[in-house]
Parts: C-alpha cells; structure tokens; sequence
C-alpha cells in the first residue's frame, strides 16, 4: 500500500516540478509569497492526484488486482488516499489562508505580479473559489463521519459516500479554473489534464452506475439457515457467472436495494452456479438479512474479487493458517478446494473465536477432518489465541507462510511479533484485508 501511495504522490509531485523549476515558474516576487504561490499548487494537484487514483479505484477495476494483490488492498489504498486528500485539502486551504501573515511579516511590495487571464476566467472564478472551499468543508466532515464508524450508520455513510464523484468533479472545475492559465501551455499541464480527464470519467461513470444499479451476476437464494449469529446462505446464480476460486469474495445486494457488502465465496467452486456464503450478523443490514434472504428471493453478485487463495504447489514451506471470526470463511473454502483435488498439503489452521460451539468452527472441525495434514486449534471459551502460536511453527532453514484472515488489530498483533522475532526473509504473511470503509 506505501509503495502506492508514494507512486501517485511522486507521480503527481513531478507534474508540478516540471512546470514550477523548468516550464512555467512563478513571476518574480518576494520568496514568501512564491512559496504561498507554489504551495498552493503543490498541495493542489497532489489532492487533485489522490483523489484522481481514488475515482479510478472505486470502480473495482480488474486490472489493478494483480499489481495490487487483491481488490481488498485496493480498497485500503482507496481509503487511506482519501485521508490523504483531506490532509493534502486542508494543507491548500492554508497556503491560501497565509495571505494576511505574510502581509503582516513583509508587506505586500514583494507580492508576485497579477497575469493576465482569458475573460472566461474571471467570470468563473468567483464560482471555483466558492465551490471549491466548500466542497472542502464536505470532505472534513465525510472524513470525520468515517473515521467514526462506530457511531454512525453504515447506511448514512453510504449515502453520502454516493456524492464523492460530485465533490471530485467541483474539485476539477475549481483546479481548472484557478490553476495558473500558463501552466496548461506545458508538459507538467498537459499531463495534469490527461489525468483529471480520466478522473472525470472515473467519476461520471461512478454516477451513472448508481443511477441505474446493475451488478453483472443475478441469481435467486437457493437456501438461508440461520446457525446461531451466522446465517448460511446459498445462491443460484446464471450463466454469467463463470466460477471462483477458493478464498475469493464477492459484493451481494438484495436485487432493487442500492446497499451491497462483500462476503468471502465459503464453498469451493462446484462448477454448478452455486455459491455458498457465511454471514456473521454483526451490523444492522446483516441483522435483517434473515428476514429479507428468503428462498426464491432475487439477488446481484458482483465478483468474485481478491487473490487471497492457496498456493497451487508444494513450496517447502511451513504453512500456518490463521483466522478469527468471519475469517473462518476463506479457509473453508480453501479445505473445500483441496478436497475436490485430493488433499491439502501439510498446515497448521488457528482459528479464534468466543465459544467452541461457534457454527464457523463447527464447520471447520468437518472440513479439516477430511484433510489429515492440516491441523487445527480452536482457540475459544478463554483459551486465547496470542502470536505465539505461529511462532511456535517456525522452522530454521524453512520459510514461514503465515496466512491471516481476521480483525485488523488482530493481524498487526501478528505482524509485529513476526518482525520482531524471526529473521528478515524467513516469512511472507498474506493478510485479507476486509475494512472497507
């Protein structure tokens, strides 16, 4: 993900060098009032550039999975790029704000000289500062809204989620207008229109797809039992759907709402358009699921997505397994996999959960039975699972494959301790990522 981020950033960074040391650098004036200058635009089109790569993410493009690895570090680099766009927003709005200090420090006999603008400039002008401060102000308060998850709905914060698109469009017009009118005559301009172009289409794309809902794959439930706070949900999807591999996941929406949420694909792929789903009720739209998700029901897939699946071949590692709650679910998959092409390698599979009468670890119980190279540990009832478990596995001389599935907390738990007690190199872990908002 950092090497992302620093990629668009430095990308961004050298559209705005170009222009600002080579093509088209600010008039003369006061060193103050050129960094005011230059600030501005710095912080400008790196928010401009976040925001750009998060239009383009947000419509899940397939192709970014590989260089990703996965759609679910696709959608923590969306995340933490808006964060950053907020950040980059609020360091804009105080470059523009400094006028007065630096008025106050040096004077304004230094200040750079005015150049002169087409007259479709200055009529738009007032427009962009006003649309582009306030949509900043927007952008604060969906930062805030956010990053409190805890207090405020998911529905609420989807729909206003929805606007994004609308707020990077008035962001693109208030760039157009105010950025410098000669700094569109060079390269550094060029590319930056290239880019908001793209953005634009990103985001025009993202509108119309919410204005006429359709995912690719439509289907009906086959079957939804409810074991204890897991529902099992099966669904017959069409033709379209051209199968899954193990420990991928996929967006499911009730056919006519506009809310969907990805759940991990649980069965391996049968080859006969059914696919299998366990949903931990853990918010307020998985709490009503029972109620909606009847027999007969019509539903919309959109996947599968995610490159958390198991190695194809045997690598001479050791293999350890790790989930926690929902997180069982990729691992059931993975042991429904193995099971049709014969048996799974050696592994050690941990799984953490609040009662061992869990419906998740029961099934995981039946599906390590029928593997009897994978060992499970159920971790439940105030035996506690602690990073030790997977250290306890290492091997010298062997690499360690640690594969994770569970609470963000949980995985940095685990992270921490792999860096801090075994040697750089002897370890790869592969982590799902599921925060997606």
């Amino acid at each position: 993900m950092r090497r992302g981020i620093v990629l668009i950033l430095a990308c961004f960074f050298v559209i705005w060098a170009v222009e600002a040391f080579w093509l088209s650098p600010s008039p003369p004036g006061d060193l103050l009032w050129v960094m005011r200058q230059e600030g501005m635009l710095l912080t400008g089109i790196l928010a401009l550039g976040a925001m750009t790569a998060i239009m383009v993410l947000a419509l899940r493009p397939r192709w970014l999975e590989s260089p990703l690895g996965g759609m679910d570090k696709a959608y923590r680099l969306h995340k933490w790029l808006g964060i950053i766009a907020v950040a980059l927003s609020f360091a804009h709005w105080l470059a523009k704000e400094s006028k007065p200090l630096i008025t106050t420090a040096i004077g304004n006999a230094g200040r750079l000289a005015k150049m002169p603008v087409p007259e479709w400039v200055s009529v738009l002008k007032p427009y962009a500062k006003t649309m582009g401060e306030w949509t900043f102000y927007a952008l604060i308060l969906m930062l805030i809204i956010t990053l409190a998850r805890r207090t405020v709905p998911y529905k609420r914060w989807y729909w206003l989620h929805r606007f994004m698109p609308l707020a990077y469009l008035l962001l693109v017009f208030h760039g157009i207008v105010l950025t410098p009118y000669g700094y569109w005559g060079g390269v550094g301009g060029w590319l930056l229109a290239a880019t908001m172009t793209i953005g634009v289409i990103a985001a025009v794309m993202q509108l119309i797809r919410d204005l006429k809902p359709a995912y690719p794959h439509k289907g009906t439930v086959v079957s939804c039992t409810r074991l204890g706070d897991v529902l099992e949900v099966q669904c017959r999807l069409g033709d379209s759907w051209q199968g899954h591999k193990a420990g991928q996941f996929a967006f499911l929406r009730v056919a006519g709402e506009q809310e969907a949420h990805p759940f991990t694909l649980s069965d391996a792929d049968q080859k006969n358009h059914v696919v299998r789903f366990h949903i931990k009720q853990l918010g307020d739209w998985t709490r009503g699921l029972s109620e909606r998700l009847q027999p007969g029901l019509s539903i919309e897939l959109d996947g599968p997505y995610g490159r958390f699946v198991p190695p194809d071949h045997d690598d001479g590692a050791v293999h350890v397994w790790v989930g926690a709650g929902v997180g069982a679910t990729p691992f059931l998959s993975w042991l429904g996999q193995h099971h049709q092409d014969g048996h799974a390698p050696q592994a050690w599979l941990q799984y953490a959960c609040q009662h061992a009468n869990d419906p998740l670890a029961k099934a995981l119980k039946e599906a390590a039975a029928l593997h009897p190279d994978v060992h499970l540990d159920i971790f439940a009832d105030g035996r506690r699972w602690t990073p030790e478990q997977v250290l306890q596995q290492y091997q010298a001389g062997k690499p360690l494959q640690v594969w994770f599935c569970g609470p963000a907390a949980m995985g940095k738990q685990l992270e921490h301790a792999l860096k801090k007690s075994l040697p750089p190199g002897s370890w790869h872990l592969h982590n799902e990522h599921f925060e997606f908002r």
